[in-house]
């Protein structure tokens, strides 16, 4: 670089003796503090942010930008939706300052000295950050002309431009106004129009202008002494469809050539005092947007902003360098933001690679001529994709929220697409979320999976999902293409509360049917918002051979499983109990007794004497009623049978509905030979209450099934299945009314077929 003088205090001095080949992963990031807007940065004007340091490295807040580069610090720029944050790091200290809030913002260039335009006035503050304590001066500029283009060493620069006669100029304006410190520029023409100012030291600066001619503008770079308020050397360059990066080394001019918005080009040219030289591409940079560069000796760097946010991969968000003679480039961050010069001839850029992080790398020529990159500040974040949290609760009660589950998988930024599988241990069944980016989520990427509680069947219908455990795999693919892929997996828990005919626990109730094959069919219900009624997820073929009963009952859990169980009469008697496993499926049959063929009407599922256990009631040719208390036993789950009633010969159906009224426990209903249906609420002391009719017109009905809470309201409901359909009758909780009008059945819609439903 050029006009560089020499530092007071060499920011690679005050780096290099702290800096670290690697860095650890638990670099602390401090809180971004907005000071209160005055005058000076001071102590009254916002505390300074002080951060610890790290195997030798600083440690900032979160940055967006350097902006500026001074023998002691250098300024950066976090930007927000809601507000944007300039601060001030001190490379001798390790102390970041947050400055007052302008709406100019803050600018800088060559030296400690940060410049901001006071709101609402023509002042502009310029504060020396070596001694953020001390008043600012002040530069006070009244000529709305006058448009701010940057700053060099303590010295403003500022343009104008007059599109109707096409006059433009350059002026350089020094603090305390006094006479002399408003000066014109000179050595440029006066259809100038200033596109940049680029500090190069305390005292020099690097103008790219246009001049307007009157059949063509041509663009130019020139070499600004500050001293001497004159150009001291020029070159024509090629117009450019946007404001484009500059640099300068003592041998070479480089710049940034794109003649349209969609393709640049890296280009250079050696000083030789006349600014003619043949200009030569060093890159060719596609499609880039505004890519910032920098010059170290013989090499120069190059980048695309915007990787770290990306949502396309591009080889160009790397910040890499290409040697000027022999062609050769080399590597050095995986995505860089901004390219600064320091005092002493290296560069400082924002950027991140995967191995070490977001931060600030400091840019210098190695021991081996090539540039390498040394981190120096860090914001404590990865430039990998990371899984910062996996908010996954470790029980989900699926009782709860109406069946759902927000599952939240929080990752280091949001642009990152993949998928979210919730997979059911014991059957392997699983439901799979994509996501096409993350949400932003705290300054993060949120991944939210809000599942509705259900799996797929077999068929590809929704069922609901089962108790049990679950395990959740997780895959993201930074989009950017910077980094690996994230995988990671872990478990959780889900609660149901077990319900009455319900064999695949999941807590909605099974209608089990047997065809004349002597096949046993399981149709699991649903009932979601959308849907009436409670619908069939599927006929599921249970198993052949169920011929030889004459009687099936479904019983409720009556031998200790969570899941619901049946008995099974054969044709001499023998009552055998199938144990479901809570899969949808029974285990083999155990033998509980002989001689049940005295009894007509056998009918289980309701807990009668509130003790927590299924029971089981039958009426034999006598019109008894006898009561079989459940123990919860596998291997005689039955107590021995008490008579309870006399008289029941009249009914030709009993069905334990469970607790259908609101009573402590399970209830009955009983078909006459007329038709006319009866309530018998229970007691709780395994008896019941006087009957209460129901009504009449129930002979229609071959079969009626107690099947649990089917729509899940929180009361038991009534199915009846008939040779000409099937209803359902929701329970209503009322003794005097306990079933809603009949509604369609959709569980077995088609009922011609089968011979028993239960």
């Amino acid at each position: 670089m050029i006009h560089v003088r020499p530092a007071r205090h060499q920011l690679v001095a005050a780096v290099t003796t702290v800096l670290a080949a690697t860095v650890g992963a638990s670099l602390a990031t401090a809180p971004a503090i907005a000071a209160t807007p005055t005058a000076a940065v001071a102590a009254d004007a916002g505390p300074a942010d002080t951060q610890a340091t790290v195997d030798g490295v600083i440690s900032i807040p979160r940055t967006d930008q350097i902006l500026s580069v001074g023998p002691t610090g250098f300024l950066s720029v976090e930007r927000r939706w809601d507000h944007t944050y300039y601060r001030w790091t001190s490379t001798v200290d390790g102390t970041t300052t947050s400055l007052p809030e302008w709406y100019s913002g803050y600018r800088g260039g060559g030296s400690d000295t940060v410049v901001a335009k006071e709101d609402g006035t023509t002042r502009y503050l310029l504060h020396d950050m070596s001694s953020p304590g001390s008043d600012p001066a002040v530069v006070n500029q009244t000529d709305t002309r006058l448009y701010w283009k940057g700053v060099v060493g303590r010295t403003l620069v500022f343009s104008s431009w007059d599109s109707q006669s096409k006059v433009g100029q350059l002026r350089l304006i020094g603090e305390g106004n006094q006479a002399g410190s408003d000066r014109q520029v000179t050595g440029l023409t006066p259809n100038s129009r200033i596109q940049s100012v680029e500090a190069l030291s305390n005292s020099s600066a690097l103008v790219r202008y246009v001049s307007a001619d009157a059949d063509t503008d041509r663009s130019y770079l020139a070499v600004v002494d500050v001293a001497t308020a004159s150009v001291v050397e020029k070159r024509e360059v090629g117009v450019s469809a946007y404001d484009t990066d500059t640099a300068l080394s003592g041998e070479r001019w480089v710049w940034v050539d794109a003649p349209t918005s969609a393709h640049a080009k890296l280009m250079y040219a050696t000083r030789d005092g006349s600014g003619s030289t043949p200009a030569v591409e060093a890159a060719d940079l596609g499609n880039s947007v505004r890519p910032h560069i920098g010059v170290l000796g013989d090499w120069v760097t190059y980048a695309t902003p915007g990787g770290a946010a990306a949502t396309e991969a591009s080889p160009r968000f790397a910040l890499s360098a290409v040697n000027l003679v022999d062609g050769s480039t080399v590597k050095l961050l995986d995505h860089a933001s901004s390219t600064v010069p320091t005092t002493d001839g290296a560069l400082l850029v924002r950027g991140g690679t995967v191995a070490h992080g977001e931060g600030v790398y400091r840019i210098a020529l190695g021991a081996d001529g090539k540039p390498t990159a040394t981190l120096i500040a860090s914001t404590g974040e990865p430039t990998v994709l990371t899984l910062h949290t996996a908010a996954i609760p470790p029980v989900v009660d699926l009782d709860k929220n109406n069946g759902q589950a927000l599952l939240r998988w929080v990752l280091s930024r949001t642009n990152a697409q993949g998928s979210v599988t919730v997979r059911h241990v014991g059957t392997g069944r699983s439901v799979r979320y994509d996501f096409a980016q993350a949400a932003t989520y705290e300054d993060k990427g949120s991944v939210d999976f809000r599942w509705d509680g259900m799996l797929p069947n077999a068929e590809g219908m929704k069922e609901f999902a089962p108790s049990g455990d679950y395990a959740w795999d997780f895959t993201a693919t930074p989009l950017n293409g910077i980094g690996p892929d994230v995988a990671q997996t872990g478990t959780f828990k889900v609660t149901r509360t077990t319900g009455l005919h319900d064999y695949t626990d999941n807590s909605t109730p099974d209608l089990l049917s047997r065809d004349a094959a002597g096949v046993l069919w399981r149709d699991d219900s649903a009932k979601v918002a959308s849907a009436p009624q409670p619908y069939s997820t599927g006929r599921v073929k249970v198993g052949g051979g169920w011929q030889i009963y004459n009687q099936l009952e479904a019983v409720g859990n009556i031998a200790g499983s969570p899941a619901g169980d049946l008995v099974a009469r054969d044709k001499v008697g023998v009552l055998w109990l199938y144990q479901g496993n809570g899969n949808g499926n029974f285990a083999s049959r155990t033998k509980i007794g002989s001689g049940w063929q005295v009894y007509n009407n056998i009918t289980g599922g309701s807990d009668l004497d509130d003790d927590r256990k299924s029971d089981l009631l039958a009426t034999d040719a006598a019109g008894d009623l006898w009561f079989y208390k459940g123990t919860g036993s596998t291997s005689a789950p039955f107590a021995s049978r008490k008579k309870i009633g006399r008289g029941w010969g009249i009914y030709n159906q009993l069905t334990a509905t469970g607790n259908i009224t609101g009573t402590s426990a399970g209830d009955l209903v009983a078909r006459d030979k007329a038709g006319v249906l009866w309530l018998y609420e229970g007691k709780g002391d395994g008896t019941y209450a006087p009957r209460t009719r129901i009504g009449g017109g129930w002979g229609v009905f071959t079969h009626l099934v107690g099947i649990g809470d089917a729509d899940r309201d929180g009361r038991a409901d009534l199915y009846a299945v008939g040779t000409s359909g099937a209803k359902f009758y929701a329970g209503t909780g009322d003794t005097a009314v306990p079933f809603k009008p009949a509604a369609p059945g959709n569980l077995l819609w088609d009922s011609a077929p089968v011979n028993s439903v239960f």
